[in-house]
């Protein structure tokens, strides 16, 4: 051993310097799962849909109110000067003796249905009267009935189904046999640390599935996979491409959200927005159009939680998972999670020198009532 000239320092002698090292594992990443929290956790469907048994496929039931639009199917074009009488529609099923129809500046009066062969009144109420074509479309805007007239039949709406498929979420842990000896920093369970830390990981996924997910039944040969928002809200779409001009986002989002109320939706719905999105949707409605400031103020900005349109209130959850071309506008009373199988650290068979365990989880997506939610699309 050398014989070291003085004075003792820290550089020479530093085999027997004590590490200086936090007990505590710090970490920064994105774990959250907003979308989830916000439509009610892993199994808010199961309270809000009623659901009865368990199973991989997931249904819900669905049903209309009797149609108001429908299409004429003429053998040649009615013209309005041969006032024609005899109309065929292409469903015979959702028109009655009593209607009134409308189409164009038109009104007629059907007095009897045979087999979705009308006998109509032209001109009700001195209408203009329009030629038709062939595929003309009408709409039923009223009901006059004869005094005294036998009951007549009319059609009925089918119930149907919509559905899901439940999805797999996995991960393994696993170490050594001599791991578990080891001191760490920060841990006394390398093993409990890790599943823990699993669970957010997961949930990252599961977010990202609302996003990207597409339905499929699987075999044993491909996975079993639940579809996301896009899989189901596919007619109420409004373009949010110039949500950047504070001047048109209003609008815009008062736009979608008028879709789904023009179908039947009311109440009040929930945005999930990208963070830069959200942005835009701020700047929009921080500005003079919106806010006063007093003069003496030094604290400027407003954060929007919740914007009034005529057709239903919008809240925001701001969602850094949540792609920013498109922005769900979401009835919270018709979506929710269900859960198969809730989340579950498993001892898993040793092999060899080492230890293993496993998370996994069951899940589902469910979205009725498509026409009750709004999807911006091509937000920019």
């Amino acid at each position: 051993m050398a014989n070291v000239a003085p004075p003792y320092d820290t550089y020479t002698n530093s085999a027997e310097n004590k590490r200086v090292i936090t007990d505590y594992i710090s970490l920064l990443d994105p774990s959250d799962a907003p979308f989830v929290e916000a439509i009610g956790g892993l199994d808010g469907a199961a309270g809000k849909m009623r659901f009865t048994n368990q199973g991989t496929l997931v249904e819900w039931i669905e049903d209309t109110l009797a149609p108001l639009a429908g299409t004429f199917a003429l053998t040649a074009t009615a013209n309005s000067v041969t006032s024609a009488v005899s109309l065929t529609v292409a469903d015979g099923n959702m028109v009655q003796p009593g209607h009134i129809l409308s189409t164009g500046t038109e009104l007629l009066w059907v007095s009897a249905n045979s087999a979705g062969v009308l006998t109509v009144t032209r001109s009700l109420g001195s209408s203009t009267m329009v030629t038709l074509a062939t595929n003309a479309t009408f709409a039923i805007v009223g009901m006059a009935r004869l005094e005294g007239d036998d009951s007549d039949p009319i059609g009925y709406t089918d119930l149907t189904t919509n559905s899901n498929y439940t999805q797999i979420f996995h991960k393994e842990i696993k170490q050594t046999g001599t791991a578990p000896y080891q001191d760490r920093y920060g841990m006394s369970d390398q093993m409990q640390y890790e599943s823990a830390k699993s669970i957010p990981e997961m949930m990252r996924l599961i977010e990202r599935t609302l996003q990207y997910g597409k339905r499929a039944a699987g075999s044993t040969t491909t996975p079993r996979m639940m579809g996301g928002y896009q899989e189901f809200i596919t007619t109420n779409k409004a373009s949010g491409a110039s949500i950047s001009v504070s001047s048109a986002a209003v609008g815009q989002i008062e736009d979608a959200v008028e879709l789904a109320y023009n179908a039947g939706g009311s109440g009040d719905y929930m945005a999930i927005v990208n963070p830069a999105v959200y942005q835009k949707i701020k700047n929009a409605y921080d500005s003079s159009a919106f806010v006063r400031y007093a003069p003496e103020q030094s604290r400027f900005g407003t954060l929007v939680d919740t914007i009034v349109t005529p057709f239903g209130n919008v809240s925001f959850v701001i969602d850094r998972w949540q792609l920013s071309s498109l922005i769900p506008i979401l009835k919270l009373d018709n979506v929710g999670m269900l859960t198969l199988r809730p989340w579950q650290v498993e001892d898993l068979a040793k092999t060899g020198d080492a230890e293993k365990k496993q998370l996994i989880g069951e899940f589902t997506f469910c979205l009725k009532l498509e026409k009750s939610h709004a999807l911006m699309t091509a937000v920019s």
